[in-house]
């Protein structure tokens, strides 16, 4: 359609009968490329918002003859990004002089803080929202403007850290890339809307005094001893890479009342943070200069719509540098202007040697898909799971039978079991390359023995496993990087409030930071 102003276009309002408007912000029955271009212009005016700041200030830096090497801008990005119509990689790329980040992993009104592998994944993203460091094959470093310690809230308090929980806390921003970190707050106020946002101090601690100060002068001493290491680049070879434009697209049209893309990027991240690997976190507007040759596993999760250049780089990815590609499922169903496309199957169904033959949205309230572990040399034989969110009914195709297997299937006889449907396949090809194909929202601690495959198809070595490969308890966070020395190190993490004892041997107290070199 033509318009003359854009007073003459109405914007989206909220339709949808049979639920709350706060359910799904602003979705609506209109045009889903209404809906889609809507988001990309609230994202676009935030940025051009922040750019017109930017601007004012330069103007006045230069008008007081101040260089803005002294003085550079910054804005502090708040979490949940992916719930919201924004791209923080058009004002932090391309305006400001470096990233921030309020890292709050509880909040008003929070019953528990969020999974320690939500957490780090978040903070793998916030750092790849940034500039490339021009001395290796990374994402520059980041600032935590905020970091909580006390407990928050503004009418609601949520979840109280507990004694050393932000150290534990801070300690992870650390060592995913932030290089300053500014705790939220030095004292808690007397008066005013954030009055019960406590902390260092609360409102009435002497100076010098109380846990939480303990705490935070050991943040300070942590960052002091290890500072090469903190100020190293992070180099990681694996990466989940999302789209912007299929965010909106998926905010627009959930499609199943479970879906959250933070979940299903999560489901994807988390088996390979339980193998303690790093993991770059960004957007697939950034691959002009950051090509996926720089990574041998590429993590895309609920791909629903997949640009020209992208689908021609995976496919390079796969068959010619034989690197290993997990996907979501809806796998490259829409267009970019938000329409379904007329072809089938999917390019990204295809390369995993499947075709989609049913699909099914499961709702919030719907019972669970069950499913059967379909390999025995990645699961238990006989092991047992349940899907939900959504399932893609997969059947692999002639041409890749050879190549390709059942990892996990479904196990309702009444429809697609009985069809003999898979949940979960893997095609391995001959040049080393690999398509994990997710077709369902299994429970992303199931994955972990698939992504420990993944990393030895692909020779990656994990220095943090031992024995049995995986990181043992779950509430154990364990990564090893190099210092600017070149020299490596194993940073270990406790999330939980007991004792662990680590694979080797180390015993590490309630919510504990232990940062050893690696043994030769």
């Amino acid at each position: 359609a033509n318009y003359g102003s854009f007073e003459e276009i109405s914007l989206p309002s909220y339709t949808i009968p049979g639920a709350s408007a706060a359910m799904g912000g602003f979705r609506s029955i209109v045009s889903p490329g209404m809906l889609l271009d809507y988001r990309r212009f609230r994202a676009d005016s935030i940025a051009s918002f922040a750019g017109d700041q930017v601007r004012i200030i330069s103007e006045a830096q230069e008008a007081a003859s101040i260089p803005r090497s002294s003085q550079e801008i910054t804005t502090n990005s708040p979490g949940g990004v992916w719930d919201k119509a924004m791209n923080p990689n058009l004002f932090f790329n391309e305006m400001l002089d470096f990233v921030s980040y309020d890292n709050y992993p509880v909040w008003g009104g929070s019953l528990e803080p969020e999974a320690p592998s939500l957490v780090a994944m978040q903070l793998d993203m916030v750092r790849c929202w940034g500039r490339r460091r021009p001395d290796s094959n990374s994402f520059g470093g980041f600032t935590i403007a905020e970091q909580l310690i006390g407990a928050q809230g503004h009418d609601i308090i949520g979840f109280t850290p507990r004694p050393d929980q932000a150290v534990a806390w801070s300690a992870q921003t650390l060592a995913h890339g932030a290089d300053s970190l500014l705790f939220f707050r030095f004292r808690a106020a007397a008066f005013g809307q954030e009055e019960f946002c406590y902390g260092i101090l609360d409102q009435s601690t002497p100076l010098g005094t109380g846990r939480k100060w303990n705490e935070a002068k050991k943040v300070f001493s942590l960052a002091r001893e290890h500072e090469k290491l903190w100020l190293a680049p992070l180099v990681a070879r694996v990466a989940v890479v999302y789209d912007t434009d299929n965010i909106f697209a998926w905010q627009a049209q959930p499609q199943s009342t479970a879906f959250d893309f933070t979940d299903e990027a999560h489901r994807f991240y988390h088996p390979f943070w339980r193998n303690g690997m790093s993991v770059d976190v960004f957007s697939s507007e950034r691959l002009v200069e950051v090509p996926l040759s720089n990574y041998d596993v590429i993590l895309l999760p609920a791909p629903m719509m997949l640009s020209d250049s992208l689908r021609e780089e995976l496919k390079s990815f796969v068959l010619d540098d034989g690197g290993s590609l997990w996907v979501g499922f809806r796998a490259d169903i829409k267009v970019s202007t938000n329409s379904q496309m007329r072809t089938d199957p999917s390019f990204l169904a295809k390369l995993a040697g499947v075709s989609v033959t049913e699909f099914e949205s499961i709702n919030v309230g719907m019972p669970a898909s069950p499913l059967q572990s379909a390999s025995t040399t990645l699961n238990d034989n006989g092991t047992t799971a349940s899907g939900s969110v959504w399932r893609d009914g997969l059947s692999i195709i002639d041409e890749t039978c050879d190549e390709t297997e059942s990892v996990w299937d479904y196990a309702d006889d009444e429809f697609f079991g009985g069809l003999g449907l898979s949940a979960i396949t893997r095609r391995q090809l001959s040049n080393g390359g690999e398509v994990v194909y997710v077709g369902t929202g299994i429970d992303p601690e199931l994955l972990v023995p698939l992504a420990t495959a993944t990393l030895d198809r692909q020779g990656l070595s994990n220095q943090c496993t031992v024995d049995d490969g995986v990181i043992d308890p779950q509430s154990l966070e364990r990564i090893v990087r190099n210092d600017m020395e070149g020299n490596a190190w194993v940073i270990q993490i406790n999330h939980s409030g007991e004792l662990v004892k680590s694979s080797t041997g180390v015993e590490i107290p309630p919510f504990g930071v232990v940062v050893e070199p690696v043994m030769e």
